[in-house]
């Protein structure tokens, strides 16, 4: 086999009627060797057994198995281990790529350690593109502010971005996925490679296809995601990075950490309220409607139909 120049990730826990395709668009990549990983994070409806079947004799895939299921942070964590290739790209198992994404990401090869692309959303359930993610943006460097500040009608959140970053920057400075972060684990990531003095550059180009949890033309959601809503683990594990980096961060920067942490603060009971009543936890969500004033205001708010 080629040395690979890219070694792909790709994370599975029950996916096995999109696993062959997410894993055929990252082989398919114009002019770029890779290597494909794929970490199944102890399925139960056979998606190990359909990668072994659908890529039997091909060297460039790889399949992990954990022997029970972890999350996808400790399976990301896998592949960066493995990785034979000079990067390490990431890519979810209902997701997919352009044909020409690596090849036009590597174009800036010379001056980043990070390097991302616009994201296409996809609606699983329609089976339709729905548009690129960020808007009004152009080809850039990012600074770590461009990643804290909270989303906004005139920001981006930049905690979405499914980056190739240099492997050996990451072994170098030891960095990997918090592994007991299930939400927001991605912006947790991103984050740690600017803090260890990453170049990141954005390419505005949505090449990577990105299927939402909850589809815009459908309304329906997808049914491979493993979204979770609760923001508590990644806020404990942002205030441990608040503290641990402080002192390496300017005036600038320490006041968009401040205002992320307060927003997501602000935000989390919601998120515990939407997950509860996806559940039917009944208790759940009145034991939140009596203790979070933020649920009682947007309850009333829907109850007056203002929101």
């Amino acid at each position: 086999m080629t040395t690979p120049l890219v070694s792909v990730v790709v994370p599975c826990f029950n996916t096995r009627d999109c696993i062959v395709g997410s894993v055929k668009s990252a082989l398919a990549q114009d002019a770029v060797p890779v290597e494909v990983l794929v970490i199944d994070d102890g399925s139960t409806d056979g998606t190990p057994e359909e990668v072994e079947r659908a890529f039997a004799g091909d060297a460039r895939v790889r399949l992990f198995r954990q022997s029970r299921n972890q999350g996808p942070s400790p399976a990301r964590n896998v592949g960066f281990r493995a990785a034979c290739g000079q990067w390490v790209a990431l890519l979810d198992a209902d997701d997919f790529w352009r044909p020409n994404r690596l090849s036009r990401l590597l174009e800036h090869a010379g001056g980043a350690d990070f390097i991302a692309d616009n994201l296409m959303a996809f609606d699983a359930m329609a089976d339709v593109e729905t548009g690129a993610v960020y808007s009004g943006l152009s080809d850039r460097y990012l600074t770590f502010c461009d990643f804290m500040l909270p989303q906004a009608a005139d920001r981006h959140d930049f905690g979405y971005l499914q980056p190739i970053v240099r492997t050996d920057f990451l072994r170098r400075h030891g960095i990997s996925y918090r592994e007991d972060v299930r939400a927001g684990e991605d912006l947790l990531f991103n984050l740690r490679v600017l803090a260890a003095g990453g170049r990141a550059f954005y390419v505005d180009e949505p090449l990577y296809i990105y299927v939402t949890p909850v589809g815009a033309i459908s309304r329906g959601a997808s049914p491979h995601s493993r979204s979770t809503a609760d923001m508590r683990p990644l806020i404990a594990a942002l205030e441990e990075l608040r503290v641990e980096i402080g002192d390496r961060l300017g005036e600038e920067e320490r006041a968009a950490f401040d205002l992320r942490l307060s927003d997501l603060r602000a935000k989390a009971p919601i998120g515990l309220f939407h997950r509860a009543r996806a559940k039917r936890d009944y208790l759940g969500l009145m034991k939140l409607v009596l203790t979070e004033p933020v649920v009682r205001r947007k309850m009333i708010v829907r109850l007056l139909g203002s929101g």
